[in-house]
Formats: C-alpha cells, structure tokens, sequence
C-alpha cells in the first residue's frame, strides 16, 4: 500500500503516456462538466454523477502532477471504466432510469477520450513498473 501512495518519478517514456492519458482524463471530465451544465443537472441521479466525474477526474490529474504515478493510474481506470460501461448501458437498456437516444458527437468525444485513457494508463503504468524493477535490480 506504501507503494501506491509513494510519489515515483516514472522514465520520460512513461511520463509521456501518463500525460498523454491524464490529458484524456481532463478532456472526458471537461465534457461531463459541459453536459452537466447543458442540462444533465436536471437529471435525477445521473446528473450527480456527470457533476462527480468532472470532479475526480480533476483530483486523479492532480495525483499525477504529485508524482503519485500509481494513485493516477488506479485513479483513470476507476473513472474511466465505469463510466464507459454507464454509457453503454445507458445507450441500450438504460442506466438507473435515464436513457439515451443515440451517440451524438458529445457522447463520442468521451468514449474516445476514456478508451484512450485507459490504453495510456495501463501503457504509461506497464512501462513505469517495467523502468522502476530495471533501476532496483541495477
């Protein structure tokens, strides 16, 4: 647990893929704040969520700015994901009462923004473990 609450400075290849994932972060966060703001307020319940997405999603960028490269990571996959599979959800059956009609190009912006966040911060994280057991075991 130490570990994942240490700062660790990652190799600058790392470092690239975990900027590059936490500016898809910000980008899908931006988004859910835009749309709260269009009206998903007014939404019961999912409204909230869009409102808390905008704001973990800025807290998780800042853990990477602090150099707590493990925080980041578990950080973006624990927004990312879940809110991925709320949009599927909510495009098919429906998502805690609230459906959606149809991918307009708000709903696309974020799933590309999310997907690629996951893909940075699983590869930004991979390479990061990779570079910190090569510099322990030299």
């Amino acid at each position: 647990m130490r570990r994942l609450l240490a700062p660790s400075r990652p190799d600058a290849p790392a470092l690239m893929l975990l900027a590059l994932a936490a500016l898809c972060v910000l980008v899908a966060g931006f988004q859910h704040a835009r749309l709260f703001h269009r009206g998903y307020a007014e939404v019961e319940v999912v409204g909230l969520l869009f409102f808390m997405n905008a704001i973990g999603s800025t807290v998780v960028v800042l853990t990477l700015i602090f150099d707590r490269v493990w925080m980041f990571v578990l950080g973006a996959l624990s927004i990312c994901v879940p809110s991925l599979v709320s949009i599927a959800i909510s495009h098919s059956v429906g998502f805690l009462g609230f459906r959606e009609g149809g991918y307009d190009g708000d709903a696309l912006v974020i799933v590309v923004a999310e997907g690629a966040a996951v893909l940075l911060a699983l590869a930004g994280g991979a390479k990061a473990a990779m570079s910190l057991r090569r510099s322990a075991a030299a």
